[in-house]
């Protein structure tokens, strides 16, 4: 009950702001649902908006963003060049299929190959520095999925990942990936290399950490050296390429 003059007004106080899980949790030790969600989203919003709109500001001005990043000379521009590289070369999509290949093998990362990856870094029997079971609660143990075309889940995540991921490259999304099984066909014609978890690998399990990426011994060189790649990409690039940023709608 709130009386004029007399007791405090609900604009007066602001709740105090939420507790949000430490990275290495969200990124690899999951232990509820809204970890799940968090991951989930930061996932959308680095590959299907931040990383097409850092592409588009490279392309719009090369000369002073290449400038920034050398002067910047610190890891988030590192990783920034990297992320534009990444879209640009490695994962560039020119066709539909080459967003349906993407789809598939991003499934195969997040929910096989980094999975395997823990697993081998942290077994099941692993313990931590004081002799403590090191997959104890909250944490749990983690276990690969293994992509089946049958599984609905698994076909939706590839037909949503293929059209979004189309859409920023504005390629053409054909008709038939709405239909479960041309998309199964399709979609099982992707060779999957097989994976083979690396020793001397880094997880962070730091849960002060806010930074997942390994540092660099001299981020300033290695971002001469992702100049000079990104130039090299842009090069291949037909005369006004952009790509289409997706905002993700509840």
């Amino acid at each position: 009950m709130v009386i004029p003059h007399l007791t405090e007004n609900y604009g007066a106080s602001r709740d105090p702001p939420e507790k949000q899980a430490p990275m290495c949790t969200v990124h690899s030790f999951p232990h509820n649902i809204d970890h799940c969600l968090t991951w989930a989203r930061s996932e959308f919003e680095g590959l299907l908006e931040k990383t097409p709109t850092e592409v588009n500001s490279y392309l719009c001005n090369p000369t002073e963003y290449i400038n920034a990043m050398k002067k910047a000379g610190d890891a988030q521009a590192r990783e920034n060049l990297e992320r534009v590289i990444e879209c640009l070369d490695r994962d560039k999509c020119e066709a539909f299929q080459d967003c349906l290949t993407w789809a598939r093998l991003k499934f195969e990362d997040y929910f096989v190959n980094r999975v395997k990856q823990l697993t081998f870094t942290f077994p099941e029997d692993a313990s931590t520095s004081s002799g403590a079971r090191f997959w104890s609660a909250p944490k749990r143990f983690p276990r690969p999925l293994e992509f089946s075309v049958d599984d609905l889940s698994h076909l939706q995540f590839i037909m949503a990942a293929s059209i979004l991921r189309a859409e920023t490259f504005g390629i053409p999304i054909p008709d038939w990936v709405k239909n479960p099984s041309k998309c199964a066909t399709a979609v099982n014609n992707v060779i999957v290399p097989d994976f083979q978890p690396k020793e001397g690998v880094n997880i962070v399990t730091d849960e002060k950490a806010t930074n997942l990426s390994s540092a660099s011994i001299d981020d300033a060189s290695v971002i001469n050296d992702l100049t000079r790649k990104v130039e090299d990409c842009s090069s291949k690039l037909p005369s006004g390429f952009r790509m289409n940023p997706v905002q993700f709608e509840k």
